[in-house]
């Protein structure tokens, strides 16, 4: 055990200025670092979204994004490559690095800058922290508020922008289904109109036509019959009632067929009609002519005159019948068709009539949409809705808050010695030479009486020094070099010090 402990000692020894040269590197780029690292300044504010000043009893919002997530978009917004490129343009962040991509640029601004959101309950509100870290605090200040402003301007800008889209959305809703409705409307006057003779709604009346009508033709038919019966018994008696030859003169057979005319014409007009009144004249003044000569020696036979009167009287009425009953029978036809068309017509109708009714009801629900729709984007323009407001604006802060340089130096000390101890172990790791007695009983499983030490010759001794030498050469230049590298083509190191310190920080 003992002379375990004296082998690594001696090896520690002898492998010492290899690693006091790491520990010494680690310490000069440690403090190097915390020498060169310009002070930072950070600003920071704070918002606060607060609830709507109207109850939402009273008026129902139409932007249905939480404040958590409207925050979310606004960081997303915000952290975009434009955004941080115009911000540090605007401020000269980095106008003593005109070296700088727009891609670092926009790297450095993200690194610079933290946003922290405390997502609110119940019981408590949704709070937005938002920091930015410069060498000059007034600018540190400047793009917090920067940034504090477009997160009001973007909070106010997408909630009304959402109410407003709402708004449009039942507008062309409500205009759509109003077009509709009129064409619907149309489609069902117009139906109508073409179907007019076999509405449903008429059906009743038409079966209770067609029953009166089909009565009525029964009627007229049976009276036809009866007619016509009266007229062969009538033609029956004139045969038979004598051979007695009747002469009328011409003034009285133009009176018999005035009276037949008056007759006929008071079967289908009235007393007050012009044909009537006409006629009634012609045969008062005939009667008139007729009477001075009643006395003449003409032989009237009244029977048959009479029977001549009543003969010219049936057929009247039954030329009448029959030409009443053709206009019945083609009534009845139009109502038969327009009976059997009702019902399609009924379920067309009814389509109609239902498509309008879902229409309609659809157009009351937009219109009423609309009204709550142009209500909550009046609250939101009027800036009475849900908001995002600032508690704390930034201020130029006056006592640097970074870098750490004790830790920067000490992680410095302590990255060296970390290194050093790693070649150590690492090379002891690596070397499998022979050099103590146990190594052979543990290569070989033999117990050596003796052991004689390996004397390296001068030269091999010289050579691996240089190697050494060499090496040291090479990490003292590396280092330096891979530092400078990396501050200038990937990221200035007071910029990784600081992202360092923050993931640290956590």
């Amino acid at each position: 055990m003992n002379s375990d402990i004296k082998f690594y000692l001696k090896l520690l020894i002898k492998r010492l200025p290899v690693m006091l040269t790491l520990v010494a590197i680690g310490c000069t780029i440690g403090l190097g670092l915390a020498l060169t690292v310009p002070p930072t300044y950070r600003a920071e504010a704070r918002l606060l979204v607060e609830s709507a000043q109207i109850p939402n009893q009273m008026v129902i919002s139409t932007v249905q994004t939480s404040a958590d997530k409207q925050l979310q978009i606004i960081e997303e917004r915000l952290m975009t490559r434009a955004n941080m490129i115009e911000t540090a343009n605007k401020f000269g962040v980095f106008d003593a690095r005109d070296d700088l991509t727009p891609d670092e640029i926009a790297r450095g601004m993200e690194t610079l800058t933290s946003i922290q959101l405390a997502q609110g309950d119940s019981r408590r509100a949704t709070v937005m922290e938002i920091a930015f870290l410069s060498e000059d605090p007034q600018v540190a200040a400047d793009v917090v508020n920067e940034f504090v402003t477009l997160v009001e301007s973007e909070s106010a800008e997408i909630r009304q922008e959402e109410a407003t889209e709402t708004a449009e959305f039942f507008e062309s809703e409500v205009a759509r289904l109003s077009a509709e409705l009129s064409q619907k409307s149309a489609a069902i006057v117009a139906f109508q109109e073409a179907n007019k003779d076999a509405l449903p709604g008429e059906q009743q009346y038409r079966l209770t036509r067609q029953s009166q009508l089909q009565e009525r033709l029964n009627i007229m038919s049976r009276e036809i019959v009866t007619q016509q019966e009266q007229r062969n018994r009538l033609v029956a008696l004139g045969t038979t009632g004598g051979n007695q030859q009747v002469t009328l003169s011409a003034e009285q057979q133009q009176l018999a067929n005035l009276r037949n005319q008056l007759s006929s014409a008071l079967s289908v007009y009235s007393e007050s009609n012009p044909r009537v009144r006409m006629l009634r004249a012609q045969i008062k003044q005939l009667e008139e002519t007729i009477a001075p000569n009643s006395g003449s020696d003409t032989t009237v036979d009244p029977l048959q005159t009479v029977l001549k009167v009543q003969l010219s009287d049936i057929d009247s009425r039954i030329r009448f019948l029959k030409e009443d009953s053709k206009a019945a029978e083609a009534e009845l036809e139009a109502l038969r068709i327009a009976i059997e068309k009702s019902p399609e017509n009924a379920i067309r109708l009814a389509a109609l009539d239902r498509d309008y009714r879902n229409i309609q009801n659809q157009y009351n629900q937009a219109v009423s949409s609309l009204a709550t729709a142009k209500v909550g984007e009046s609250v939101e323009v009027q800036g009475k809705g849900e908001k995002v407001t600032v508690i704390e604006r930034a201020f130029t802060p006056s006592n640097p808050s970074g870098p750490n340089r004790r830790l920067i130096a000490g992680g410095g000390a302590f990255a060296g010695t970390a290194l050093a101890v790693l070649f150590f172990v690492v090379t002891e790791l690596l070397n499998r030479a022979i050099r103590r007695p146990i190594d052979l009983t543990r290569g070989l499983g033999i117990q050596p009486l003796a052991t004689i030490p390996y004397i390296e010759p001068a030269n091999v001794v010289r050579r691996r020094r240089f190697a050494q030498i060499a090496m040291l050469l090479m990490i003292v230049i590396a280092v330096p070099f891979a530092l400078w590298a990396l501050h200038t083509y990937v990221l200035p190191l007071d910029l990784i010090a600081e992202k360092a310190m923050r993931v640290l920080g956590r």
